[in-house]
């Protein structure tokens, strides 16, 4: 199949983290017959020099962070190859010494889909920021939040816009929409209800095409914040996974004042499926 899952990369780092993250990974890629593929990334962080150098000093600090760093990767990919053998599913460790999201937007041209946790480089370097990744991967990321180390994706909210990269999702999420029991297409909008109310039927419509059935809702904002509607609904549905387009054009405007991808990526419950 043209929109099936072949081959998981998952965020396999030194974060606490992982190993649910690489356990729902696992199960994924024995979902979908798929190669799960860890990479592990870390580099040391330049140390604070005094005034006078101190490079004997330094250089010892250095060599033993980077000493720490490899034992930490190994000790993550002993992990990552556990839980995939325990999983039985083909696998290989990929591990770098450099930052985790660049080696990821680097890495990822062998995966279909990326799966990340909500850690960022700021903490430690020990983990990949997803939403700098999604900006550059040109790949579909799976936000899983802390501690979910199992994902059926049985009933899914998707988070209709006008965007492109709502568009994008809809199809990267095909392999999840397609074994869901239940799916609603839902648009949150200010005014204009009967175009959104056109636009979401024509999402459902494609996918009844596609074998699947959907409801297509609605709802009007009324001043409240766009992720709270979002995930009020997913919590109403009983849903598991929320699949979205991440970030428009105006990513450094979210960034700085917060936004819908902004929020689902720091405090969804569930797994985010999100485009760009």
């Amino acid at each position: 199949m043209a929109n099936s899952i072949k081959t998981l990369m998952v965020d396999a780092g030194l974060d606490d983290a992982a190993e649910a993250r690489i356990k729902l990974a696992a199960e994924l890629a024995g979902r979908f017959g798929a190669r799960l593929v860890g990479l592990g990334a870390c580099t040391a962080r330049p140390p604070v020099t005094g005034p006078f150098g101190e490079t004997a000093a330094m250089v010892s600090i250095v060599n033993a962070e980077v000493d720490r760093i490899k034992a930490m990767l190994r000790a993550s990919a002993e992990r990552f190859e556990a839980v995939a053998r325990d999983a039985g599913v083909p696998s290989e460790w990929r591990a770098f010494d450099e930052y985790p999201g660049e080696a990821l937007v680097r890495e990822c041209r062998a995966a279909d889909l990326l799966v990340l946790g909500r850690g960022g480089e700021a903490e430690g370097h020990q983990s990949a920021a997803p939403g700098d990744v999604l900006m550059r991967a040109g790949r579909a990321i799976l936000v899983t939040p802390p501690g979910v180390s199992t994902f059926e994706a049985k009933t899914v909210l998707v988070a209709w816009k006008e965007t492109r990269e709502a568009r994008r999702a809809v199809k990267d999420a095909l392999p999840f929409l397609a074994t869901a029991e239940r799916v609603s297409v839902l648009a949150v909008c200010e005014r204009e209800r009967e175009q959104a109310q056109r636009h979401v039927d024509d999402v459902a419509a494609m996918l009844s095409r596609h074998g699947i059935a959907a409801s297509a809702e609605v709802e009007m904002r009324a001043g409240q914040r766009v992720a709270d509607l979002l995930l009020g609904a997913a919590g109403r549905l009983g849903a598991d996974l929320i699949v979205a387009g991440g970030y428009g054009h105006a990513r450094l405007l979210e960034w700085v004042l917060g936004g819908v991808t902004y929020e689902l990526l720091d405090r969804s419950p569930v797994c985010c499926l999100l485009s760009h």
